[in-house]
């Protein structure tokens, strides 16, 4: 057995102290590594930066480990046995590394665990140390790693029967707030980190439970496939993102998303759809990425990048599901959820990335494009999580479509799940195409080539002609326009736009981004550009849009700006914008057979 041992005292450092204690004999040259990134985050981290000291003693000797490369250390003689003792400086606060003060610990194994070479497959333990800081003796331990001795607070012992169920299951260590509820005999539970006390923990579990009742009643198991689950969630003003594992989710969220006692029930604000969205995403990644998987990623190989053109799938369609199943459980309306679906096409119409990039190429670029976004990354990518949950739903009505409404996209979930995640087989790149072809009988790949390996635009008109929604794209009128749900849609007024997204400066109007052939693009703004003054006037981010928004579409007017502290003017003509900004809404007083066949999944 490898055994790691993690002490907690300290936090005002940001250190963990971490010793790997490995008793059997080693030969000269024997490597340990540490991964360069973690899975469902795909892009390389480098998480052995973080480790500010290391050393290695056997029988009390010293013992040199030379440094291979960037994460890969090798045992310089032979030994017996060895003890590892090194500390990992954590400080990210994110949802993929490491993070450690007087408030809390979290961690993920990949930042965290030195592995042994060619004995990955060991048994693994972990012992945590109860920290004995002054402010820490209420802290707990929140984890879906199987325990062996703990305590009541869980200090103790945990085993994983090997090194890559050791690295997916990360730990939660503090004074966190708890609920907990069942689902088919299986105890899932939720903490909360730097949460208000008066979140209303009774309303979040119930919503949760019943989101995760349908998606196990979904795959038809009488057993979701894990023994616990546990969503880990950090709580600060701002804060948005998650991360699956094997039996557990870590997710940030904002203050405003989570309801407090005494709100009322019969509502739901936005922002707390958006946190159940993203319990509902993370949660069907247990079975779409943790055991459905490329086959590309059987086994992780998690000192290089690993390409693939299918995260459309793993992440669109999760995506597209994510929200759809709040609506099917009935834990949002359907106009909540029309108004979901049409700010995702508003999020999507918004890049013209989406004419340039295809969504495999989207998918197999991930490392280096949709992890490394820059200011033109609107111009010059497509979101895989976007325009995939688009391209799972156009999918969904093909399969309807073609197997005369006898099959849809949630049987080809249960085909694969069946086919493969139970299996413990790989998909491989052509697989979802193959699948789907086996589900209805019949070829679909001019379907997959125009979706998936073309910028072609997906047909969405035509859906929600066969579902009887009205569908409207008009142009923005401010960068905060997210289109929406009305029951009747707005009159499409093309208004002046200066195609850019910006935030406030202390002098003007600071442009994040430009979007290509736009207003702001024909001139040659730019990206931290400053603009101060139309027309002489002064203006700031707060009123810019507006005040663009108020002139005749055709006139020309100056724009005065500052790059790098110099003072320019630029003669503008203005347009509006593309046709980006989507909006949804009934035709008629009723909604047709077809949607309610599909929104509530019968």
């Amino acid at each position: 057995m490898i055994k790691y041992i993690v002490s907690l005292e300290n936090a005002n450092k940001h250190l963990i102290d971490v010793c790997m204690v490995i008793e059997q004999n080693l030969e000269s040259g024997q490597e340990f590594w540490l991964p360069d990134w973690i899975p469902g985050s795909y892009m390389i981290r480098d998480f052995s930066k973080n480790i500010v000291s290391l050393s290695a003693i056997s029988n009390g000797k010293s013992v040199n480990l030379i440094k291979k490369n960037k994460s890969c250390w090798i045992l310089e003689q032979n030994v017996v046995s060895i003890e590892i003792s090194y500390q990992i400086y954590a400080w990210d606060l994110s949802v993929r590394s490491a993070h450690f003060d007087d408030q809390h610990c979290f961690f993920n194994g990949t930042s965290v665990f030195l592995g042994l070479r060619n004995y990955e497959a060991s048994e693994h333990s972990v012992e945590i140390i109860q920290p004995t800081n002054s402010g820490c003796e209420q802290w707990k331990v929140a984890t879906s790693m199987p325990s062996s001795s703990i305590n009541s607070l869980g200090f103790g012992l945990y085993i994983c029967k090997d090194y890559a169920n050791l690295i997916d299951h990360p730990f939660e260590i503090s004074d966190y707030l708890e609920v907990k509820f069942v689902v088919n005999d299986v105890e899932h539970r939720m903490v909360f980190t730097e949460s208000p006390k008066n979140i209303d923990l009774d309303r979040i579990a119930k919503d949760v439970q019943t989101i995760c009742q349908y998606q196990c009643d979904f795959f038809a198991d009488s057993k979701p496939p894990f023994e616990n689950y546990l969503f880990m969630t950090f709580v600060q003003k701002k804060g948005f993102g998650g991360l699956e594992h094997m039996s557990s989710t870590a997710l940030h969220c904002s203050h405003d998303d989570l309801p407090k006692i005494g709100d009322d029930i019969e509502k739901k604000s936005k922002d707390y759809q958006t946190f159940l969205s993203l319990c509902s995403h993370e949660y069907f990644h247990s079975w779409n990425v943790k055991r459905i998987k490329p086959a590309k990623f059987e086994p992780y190989q998690l000192q290089q990048e690993v390409h693939t053109e299918l995260l459309w799938f793993f992440e669109g369609i999760t995506t597209y599901y994510d929200e759809l199943f709040l609506v099917r459980s009935g834990v949002i309306s359907k106009e909540n959820y029309l108004d979901m679906l049409a700010r995702n096409i508003t999020r999507y119409m918004r890049g013209n990335g989406r004419k340039k990039q295809t969504i495999t190429e989207s998918s197999f670029d991930a490392w280096t494009k949709f992890y490394k976004q820059d200011e033109n990354a609107s111009n010059a990518i497509v979101s895989y999580y976007v325009k995939g949950g688009l391209v799972a739903f156009c999918l969904d009505f093909e399969i309807r479509r073609l197997s005369n409404e006898n099959k849809n996209l949630d049987d080809l979930m249960r085909l694969i799940w069946k086919n493969y995640g139970k299996n413990n087989i790989g998909v491989n790149e052509r697989d979802i195409q193959k699948t789907t072809e086996e589900l209805i009988g019949i070829s679909m790949n001019d379907f997959f080539k125009e979706v998936l390996y073309s910028t072609k635009e997906l047909d969405l008109k035509s859906v929600f002609n066969i579902l009887g929604l009205d569908y409207l794209l008009t142009s923005e009128s401010k960068q905060m326009d997210k289109g929406g749900f009305k029951k009747a849609l707005p009159q499409s007024k093309p208004v002046c736009s200066l195609s850019i997204t910006h935030k406030s400066n202390s002098i003007g109007a600071e442009i994040v981004s430009v979007l290509d052939d736009g207003s702001a693009s024909n001139i040659g703004l730019s990206n931290k550009d400053i603009i101060i003054a139309l027309d002489g006037y002064r203006v700031d981010s707060s009123e810019l849009d507006k005040r663009i928004a108020s002139y005749p579409l055709d006139t020309e007017i100056s724009i005065s700006f500052f790059r790098r502290d110099k003072l320019y003017h630029r003669l503008c003509r203005l347009t509006a914008s593309e046709e980006n900004t989507c909006f949804l809404g009934f035709s008629g007083e009723k909604t047709n057979s077809v949607f309610n066949d599909w929104i509530d999944n019968r």
